[in-house]
């Protein structure tokens, strides 16, 4: 998926649709924290997490399959695929995508470009519906409050 977003935004530069400081500004703001860090704060016996009695018992992460892409699998509908996961990726690209666009761009031409992304990107998944999907890494933790050490 991110490496389709580059891809498509990087041929809208390319095509001079897009500029290159627009191409900069679209930077998602997204981190992924590691177990290490989902833990630290229940494991630091001086932390204020720690000290309020709460401890961590079991965690676990586990890769949960793109819903879309198992639609797609079981069923074979590549327009149905495209119509389910393009509009899920939309819902919280959009506004990162079209707030890197000029805004001496009139507002029309804006929404042009967005929509012309997205439809770009349906295309490719209906082109060839095996290479996209958006898996999710979930990690499930089982928190116990104890006695308050404060």
């Amino acid at each position: 998926m991110f490496g389709t977003f580059d891809a498509i935004w990087r041929e809208l530069v390319a095509a001079g649709a897009v500029t290159a400081d627009e191409y900069l500004r679209m930077t998602l703001p997204q981190y992924y924290n590691t177990v290490a860090e989902l833990r630290a704060p229940l494991e630091d016996e001086e932390g204020p997490v720690h000290r309020a009695g709460l401890r961590l018992e079991h965690l676990e992460t586990r890769v949960v399959g793109c819903p879309f892409a198992a639609a797609f699998r079981r069923d074979g509908d590549v327009d149905a695929f495209a119509r389910s996961y393009i509009p899920t990726l939309r819902s919280w690209s959009q506004s990162t995508f079209f707030g890197a666009l000029d805004p001496s761009r009139p507002e029309q031409e804006r929404r042009r470009i967005i929509d012309d992304f997205y439809g770009t990107y349906a295309e490719r998944v209906r082109r060839a519906p095996e290479g996209h999907g958006m898996d999710y890494v979930h990690a499930y933790m089982t928190i116990a409050r104890v006695r308050a050490a404060i």
